[in-house]
């Protein structure tokens, strides 16, 4: 077990990598051919994609990953209604654009949003072999997937935009990353999934499956209404500046959001019935990970202000609080939802249901009464709604873990508190180095936050630290058959 543990980290910290490089690379083009314009409508565009492929996806990939006995059928019958799902998606967005080609006097709303939502029909497929790939624990096969079908996506979507596509190249990364990705899974899984039609087992995992789409669905909503609430109050402009801190934060957050959670509930999910392990097996990992979590994303906020025009170039000044803002919540949001990780693993999918449903809430709120604050107030509603989800995660249910709400909150506590000490140092070092390039300021920011949290660790936290490089020693129970 230790031996695959240490793989899957390193695989799945490859993908992360090279995704975040990839991303970046990317951007860095795009953002020199593309105005801030050209991303607000495409952001719009997208947000409509991204909800339409959680529902052709979402109610399967947990239900399949989490159930006991899983049976071809399943596989069969949840692929077949994804993709009935998916048709009903792209005929759905062919008024839908229209609509938005209206609303916001964007013609190409027209024509963008049906070949975006082409997409759905291989994501839908994706997610229903990544519970397959889950239950198997083949992370590394996942993370060799995930890799290789941004690289072949983002690189046709560069050289799109190099060629003049404009708006079209962002449609055409978000096509061809789903459509490469379910390729590779499909090349690489033990079976061979084709559509047939079975409500029984469609029924099998109605349960699960349904609280987690509206999990899912919650959550995007939030991203959806989110956009389309800056487009009414900022107009487009906004939405891109806000696409591109997006661009800064989001691919880091949910590879390591997405890794946690999968690792995390593969070592969790088999404990279901033995609830003291499970609990102790969660607080060990939510305290191990938030030390490894936490600085990555403060850090981040520390040198957004260096990163970001690095990244993008003149013009996008204003995404650089946003950035900050983004950054931070998810260095709070992150660690904490491995806790919501615990509950899902012991079948208890609602609270993460009611974490969702409180950050839309918190985000919606601070959005509208921060609006006089003016772009700011995006930043801020997105690390209010943060840390609502935190809160939930925190509060929920002592009982079905086995500790307190005190004690959740001191698992987490270290990490944040020693990675913002380092993220105010850093951020106090920046203005006070000498005259320096772009990337040498970048490097010697980097470099010094690794040192202080080293150093941090060090002093403040050695048992923790113990705990985090014996995080590899402990051995999952064998799993049954």
């Amino acid at each position: 077990m230790r031996h695959r543990l240490v793989k899957w980290l390193g695989w799945s910290g490859f993908d992360a990598v090279g995704r975040i490089a990839l991303l970046t690379g990317s951007t860095a083009v795009l953002s020199r051919c593309l105005t801030p314009h050209d991303f607000g409508v495409a952001a719009l565009a997208l947000t409509v994609v991204t909800l339409a492929s959680v529902i052709v996806g979402a109610p399967f990939e947990e239900a399949l990953a989490q159930r006991r006995i899983l049976r071809l059928a399943h596989l069969r019958a949840a692929l077949t209604a994804s993709w009935l799902a998916s048709l009903v998606c792209v005929l759905l967005s062919i008024p839908l654009g229209l609509l938005l080609a209206r609303a916001y006097g964007e013609p190409q709303f027209l024509w963008l949003l049906p070949a975006g939502m082409v997409s759905v029909f291989f994501s839908g497929h994706s997610d229903i072999l990544t519970g397959l790939i889950r239950r198997q624990r083949r992370f590394t096969d996942l993370a060799k997937a995930n890799l290789l079908g941004n690289a072949i996506g983002i690189v046709a979507s560069v050289g799109l935009a190099l060629a003049g596509a404009g708006v079209w190249a962002l449609i055409a990364q978000r096509l061809l990353v789903v459509a490469a990705r379910a390729a590779l899974l499909q090349a690489g899984a033990t079976i061979v999934v084709l559509p047939s039609r079975s409500v029984a087992h469609l029924r099998d995992i109605a349960r699960y499956g349904g609280l987690s789409l509206i999990d899912r669905l919650t959550d995007n909503l939030t991203y959806l209404v989110f956009n389309y609430a800056i487009g009414g109050l900022y107009g487009l402009n906004v939405v891109g500046y806000v696409n591109m801190a997006m661009r800064l934060v989001e691919p880091l957050r949910s590879a390591i959001g997405a890794t946690g959670h999968n690792l995390a509930f593969s070592l969790l999910s088999r404990l279901q019935d033995e609830p003291e392990r499970l609990g102790a097996r969660a607080r060990t990992i939510t305290a191990n990970a938030a030390l490894a979590i936490a600085p990555v994303f403060v850090g981040l906020a520390a040198v957004t202000p260096v990163l970001l025009p690095l990244m993008a170039g003149p013009g996008w000044d204003e995404a650089i609080e946003i950035g900050i803002c983004l950054a931070l919540g998810t260095a709070i949001c992150v660690p904490s939802r491995l806790l919501i990780t615990a509950l899902c693993a012991r079948g208890r999918p609602e609270y993460s249901l009611i974490a969702n449903l409180a950050a839309f809430s918190a985000t919606m709120a601070i959005l509208v009464l921060a609006a006089p604050l003016g772009p700011v107030s995006v930043g801020l509603s997105r690390l209010g709604g943060d840390m609502a989800q935190a809160a939930v995660a925190i509060g929920a249910s002592p009982h079905l873990l086995g500790w307190s709400r005190r004690g959740s909150f001191l698992a987490l506590a270290p990490a944040w508190a020693l990675a913002g000490l380092m993220g105010l140092v850093v951020a106090r070092l920046e203005p006070a180095l000498p005259h320096l390039g772009q990337i040498a300021r970048l490097c010697v920011l980097i470099g010094a936050g690794v040192g202080l949290y080293a150093l941090f660790l060090a002093l403040f936290a050695r048992e923790r630290l113990a705990g985090l490089t014996g995080l590899f020693a402990f051995r999952a129970k064998p799993a049954e058959g």
